[in-house]
């Protein structure tokens, strides 16, 4: 029986997509491409796979350099939006255009490791979850990009009835069968993992080392947890229909290379 390229005898995989939100992070975009390419060309469950770097209104843009990865046999797309949409819209313009019948998303810092795939795709067979979400074991993350992940998988668990014992990332893995319905109806779309949690309980963890990237720094702060924190809860039903539409989802344009 086959299903969105699963054979559940030998298991293959047709085709893999993932999905990489970049604003302002060309410089580091090829050495992450290279390693997604070394990660898919070791695993002999996958056929064939594409990077979709979704270049989210960068000061500085580079047409060039998706060319020039395609030249050393990498199958990349180019999504440039028309303006800065913010990583959650960013996220979901490459799940559109994504074609795989497993969609991984990664960031573009590099702290994200391809060769985490491969555990991901074997814990997606083993148990036949939806999504499987990558979740960091070490801490050396700052206090408020710790205190933000926490405060997040409370408003999860009380807004989104997230089953117990499960943490969310932007590190993960999604069958197609999901994706599918993720955009099928993006009228309230703001976050990915809101829209996950609205269409399955079928989800996995899986324990990984996030790279820690020299010279990066972190994007938190205490004013942007709490907005982060207030429109999450924004999202939920308890909350008219009007307050929970979004018009940004469907407007959102963007020229694909």
């Amino acid at each position: 029986m086959r299903f969105y390229g699963l054979e559940y005898g030998g298991w293959v995989i047709l085709k893999i997509s993932v999905v990489v939100p970049s604003y302002n992070g060309w410089d580091r975009l090829g050495k992450l491409c290279e390693k997604v390419k070394t990660s898919f060309v070791s695993n002999n469950n996958v056929d064939e796979f594409e990077i979709i770097i979704v270049d989210d209104g960068s000061e500085t843009r580079s047409a060039n350099m998706i060319k020039n990865l395609r030249s050393t046999d990498i199958n990349i797309k180019g999504v440039f939006l028309k303006k800065n949409y913010g990583q959650q819209f960013a996220t979901l313009a490459g799940l559109r255009v994504a074609s795989g019948d497993f969609v991984i998303t990664v960031d573009d810092d590099l702290s994200h490791d391809p060769e985490n795939f491969a555990e991901f795709i074997s814990l997606m067979k083993k148990d036949k979850f939806d999504v499987v979400f990558g979740i960091p074991k070490n801490s050396r993350h700052g206090f408020l990009r710790k205190s933000g992940s926490e405060i997040r998988d409370i408003i999860f668990d009380i807004f989104f009835r997230k089953p117990k014992g499960i943490s969310v990332s932007s590190f993960r893995i999604i069958n197609r069968n999901l994706v599918n319905m993720i955009i099928s109806d993006i009228s309230e779309y703001r976050y990915l993992s809101v829209e996950i949690l609205k269409h399955t309980r079928s989800i996995g963890n899986k324990i990984v080392e996030y790279k820690r990237v020299s010279g990066n720094t972190s994007r938190y702060s205490l004013v942007k947890l709490i907005i982060l924190a207030f429109s999450l809860i924004r999202c939920s039903h308890i909350f008219p229909e009007k307050i929970r539409k979004s018009k940004v989802a469907a407007a959102m344009e963007w020229k694909l290379i």
